[in-house]
């Protein structure tokens, strides 16, 4: 008989149990939540748990199945990236649904009513067995924060003395840049590299961070060599065309992300105090100045899945859109009222009252 063990994993009001057989290793997809996760040993109550996940080894026989030709072809991850990315093929069969990864022999079965999730995998210890994890867990607990009041901002997030700074704006705008800034030259720490989930507590505007691969565009590491030679490349900013733009950017090691960013602990949540939005380019210059208007650049930013749209991968949590876009109209008059300001330039931050605050114990 197998040995079974039980992790819980606990993100703001979702917790996740993983009960993991014997010889399944997962500790790189603890350690990728374990920078925002709160890990728990084994919950006396799991009734308030969103999902039960059993891991185990096998095949996966898809000759067992009532319509083994009635398969639905989806991506549990798209990426211009092919390393991230991971087709599947779906299919529901009575209250059960049900997805298989044929590149790592992975079968997923969803049964939302028991709310449990099956997983049985012939390639336990690859990468991309990896990768099919962390995006389940990822998936289920967004959706899940987004029917309990949660708001989604593409956002890097900075953290001092108890404060979140929001970084937001599109890709290549400069929110790693400016990231980096505040934490190697500030004294700030990562809070959130790619994503900060918003949610109202007591009538104050709070924000809490989300674990993401971290990617560094070639224009924000030119103006850091000692991170360009950390990460081990090569890079000749000359040649490049366009260095600002989003394509140029590469993948860094999450443990090596870590070492070179500082970050905020496991579970924090704090309000916010200022909005950031940075247009950086190849300009000697920088300045920052007040945006008094910003209300058309927070919905730009905020992240959902039209009501209208089919493109999750499963449907084991349904998003309630109704409740979701009355949480993202309350989030959004909440951001109005955050001072809002704009770096335009360089990215080297210049002193500003905005950023150069005291340092205490806690921060």
């Amino acid at each position: 008989m197998f040995e079974i063990k039980t992790i819980t994993l606990h993100f703001l009001n979702s917790n996740v149990v993983m009960l993991v057989e014997d010889g399944v290793q997962i500790d790189r997809v603890i350690d990728f939540f374990s920078t925002h996760f709160v890990i728990h040993e084994p919950l006396d109550d799991t009734s308030s748990c969103i999902a039960t996940i059993r891991i185990q080894k096998g095949e996966a026989d898809l000759a067992n199945y009532a319509d083994n030709h009635g398969w639905e072809s989806v991506y549990i991850r798209k990426s211009a990236s092919a390393f991230f990315t991971i087709p599947a093929v779906r299919q529901q069969i009575g209250e059960k649904e049900h997805l298989f990864c044929k590149h790592t022999n992975t079968l997923l079965t969803f049964d939302a009513s028991n709310k449990s999730i099956d997983i049985t995998s012939g390639d336990i210890t690859s990468e991309a067995f990896n990768l099919i994890l962390i995006e389940l867990i990822r998936d289920v607990v967004i959706k899940h924060e987004e029917n309990e009041g949660t708001v989604i901002l593409h956002a890097s997030c900075a953290f001092r003395n108890g404060l979140a700074y929001l970084i937001t704006g599109p890709k290549g705008s400069g929110k790693t840049t400016t990231i980096m800034e505040l934490v190697h030259r500030f004294g700030y720490q990562l809070m959130s590299g790619d994503k900060t989930f918003l949610f109202e507590e007591n009538g104050v505007l709070m924000a809490s961070g989300w674990p993401d691969y971290p990617h560094i565009g070639i224009g924000t590491l030119t103006k850091y060599p000692e991170v360009i030679k950390k990460v081990n490349m090569n890079i000749n900013a000359e040649e490049i065309k366009d260095i600002w733009s989003p394509k140029h950017k590469v993948a860094v090691d999450p443990q090596l992300f870590r070492e070179l960013m500082p970050s905020s602990e496991p579970g924090v949540q704090c309000p916010v105090a200022y909005i950031f939005y940075p247009s950086v380019s190849s300009s000697p210059d920088c300045f920052i100045e007040s945006l008094s208007d910003h209300q058309d650049r927070i919905g730009e930013n905020i992240e959902t899945i039209p009501a209208n749209s089919d493109s999750s991968w499963n449907h084991y949590i349904k998003v309630n859109h109704d409740k979701l876009q009355l949480s993202v109209s309350k989030i959004t008059e909440m951001l109005e009222q955050v001072q809002a300001l704009r770096i335009i330039g360089s990215g080297i931050l210049p002193e500003h009252e905005s950023i150069l605050l005291p340092l205490h114990s806690g921060g």
